[in-house]
């Protein structure tokens, strides 16, 4: 066999070589999804929660105006159910009279709980909300009383009209009188003192006068701290 016939078969031994390694390639890429491993890293990705999903919303706040109670029909607002039936028909006609007297607008609203609202946002809310007091520039004024009973908290709100009747530190002492009956447990007798202090208050200031038979307080302890 001649030395030329030797190197034709020795190249085409290396072509045949060269050709199934290649084959063996195209099998290996044809079965391997295109991407590989990084297409496995971006659908674990994909599936995590964002962090907006992990993170439980906060209740939003009442925006001024709106109230997070419906409106009363009357004067007092008994969603939490703890008013005795003779106490709220009691408060309904006494504050009637205040407001037909005097033109002041009381209201009285009890609720199990303000939730994560603090009580004062929540009752601020819920007297701008109903609008309590007459219309700024007319005589008169407006008192909220708002219990939350498992709170454990209470609250007077005052339009501003009133403020200078009922400061901060009077509202304080007369809201301190419902304490014996709330931790009895009689909360139409608690909330029927606290009316009747603060209407003891402003009929002293604003010179009106209430039958004493209709107020449940004497005039020398309205306003004493217990």
């Amino acid at each position: 066999m001649t030395v030329e016939v030797l190197r034709l078969r020795a190249a085409a031994g290396a072509c045949l070589c060269c050709a199934l390694l290649l084959l063996a390639a195209c099998a290996r890429s044809s079965s391997a999804p295109a991407g590989g491993e990084t297409v496995a890293r971006s659908q674990s990705l994909v599936t995590r929660p964002t962090p907006a999903q992990n993170t439980q919303p906060t209740p939003a706040r009442s925006p001024v105006g709106e109230s997070p109670l419906s409106p009363p029909v009357g004067y007092v607002k008994d969603d939490a159910n703890v008013i005795d039936a003779r106490a709220e028909g009691l408060l309904e006609e006494k504050l009637k009279q205040l407001k037909e007297r005097a033109k002041i607008e009381m209201a009285v609203a009890t609720v199990e709980t303000t939730g994560e609202q603090d009580i004062y946002d929540y009752s601020l809310a819920v007297a701008r909300g109903w609008g309590i007091g007459p219309p700024a520039g007319e005589e008169g004024g407006g008192v909220l009383l708002l219990l939350a009973v498992k709170d454990r908290k209470w609250r007077i709100q005052v339009t501003r009209s009133l403020e200078a009747d009922i400061p901060n530190d009077a509202a304080a002492d007369i809201g301190r009188l419902m304490g014996p009956s709330l931790r009895a447990g009689r909360y139409g007798e608690a909330v029927t003192k606290c009316v009747d202090g603060l209407i003891q208050r402003l009929a002293e200031r604003r010179g009106f006068s209430m039958k004493a038979s209709e107020l449940n307080v004497k005039t020398k302890n309205a306003n004493r701290k217990p």
